[in-house]
C-alpha cells in the first residue's frame, strides 16, 4: 500500500483535461486487499495514470506527471519523483524484454526493435461479482526495450475467443499482437532505426523462406 501510494495510485491524475477519475480502491485495506493487489484484483486506475507509473518503473527510476504540452527531457527529469533505484529499473526492463521474447507477450517482439511488455486480462466485474466470461484485455509495452523512449497502451474490452486464437481470449491473444503491429508501424516513422542481432537475422531468413514457398 506505500507503494501505491507513493506512485500516487490512491490519488486522482492531476494533468490539463479536468476529466479524470478517481482510482477505484478497497473501502478497507485488509489483509486480503494487500495479497490480491499483488496480482491486480481490488483495485482500478484510469490507463493514463497506470501508464506513468510503467514508465517510471522502466525509464531508471524516474516517475514523471503526464503532460499534453511539449516539454524538455531536462524540465522533465526536474520534476520527476525517484520510485526505484536504477538497478531495479534495469532488472525490469530485463523481464519485459524476456516477456516478449519468450512468454505471454512474444506476439509483440518485432524484429529488429527490441520491445519488451507486460499483459493483462482481467475479469471485469459484473453485479458485484467477477465474471468468467467478460474481460478487459490490456498490453503495456515500451521500446527500444535496451533505452527504452517510447511507451504504448493498447486495450480491448470484452475480446472473444476465435478460432484464430484457440479459444482463448486472453490479452497474448489479442491485444499483444495489436501492439506488435503498432510498433511495426510506427517506430520507422519516429526515428527509430531498428538493429539486427544474427538471432534476429537468422528470424528475417525464415521469414523471407516462408514466404517465397507461400
Amino acid at each position: 500500500q506505500a507503494f501505491l501510494r507513493r506512485v500516487g495510485l490512491f490519488d486522482r491524475l492531476q494533468t490539463e483535461l479536468p476529466e479524470s477519475a478517481k482510482p477505484l480502491l478497497p473501502r478497507h485495506w485488509s489483509r486480503l486487499a494487500t495479497a490480491t493487489a499483488a496480482f491486480g484484483h481490488g483495485f482500478a486506475v484510469q490507463p493514463l495514470q497506470g501508464a506513468a507509473v510503467v514508465a517510471g518503473l522502466l525509464n531508471g527510476g524516474h516517475m514523471m506527471t503526464p503532460t499534453l504540452l511539449k516539454r524538455s527531457e531536462q524540465d522533465g527529469l526536474a520534476m520527476a519523483q525517484t520510485i526505484v533505484k536504477p538497478q531495479t529499473s534495469a532488472m525490469l526492463r530485463s523481464l519485459f524484454r524476456l516477456n516478449a521474447v519468450d512468454g505471454t507477450a512474444s506476439k509483440a517482439d518485432v524484429i529488429g526493435y527490441r520491445v519488451g511488455g507486460k499483459t493483462g486480462t482481467a475479469e471485469k466485474v459484473v453485479a458485484g461479482r467477477y465474471s468468467k466470461d467478460k474481460r478487459l484485455t490490456s498490453f503495456i509495452g515500451a521500446f527500444p526495450m535496451d533505452k527504452p523512449r517510447y511507451l504504448l497502451l493498447v486495450m480491448i474490452d470484452e475480446p472473444k475467443p476465435t478460432p484464430e486464437t484457440y479459444g482463448f481470449a486472453t490479452s497474448g491473444w489479442n491485444a499483444v499482437p495489436v501492439g506488435g503491429r503498432i510498433v511495426e508501424r510506427i517506430a520507422p516513422m519516429l526515428g527509430i532505426a531498428p538493429q539486427f542481432s544474427a538471432e534476429d537475422l537468422e528470424k528475417l531468413a525464415k521469414l523471407d523462406k516462408a514466404k517465397k514457398k507461400g
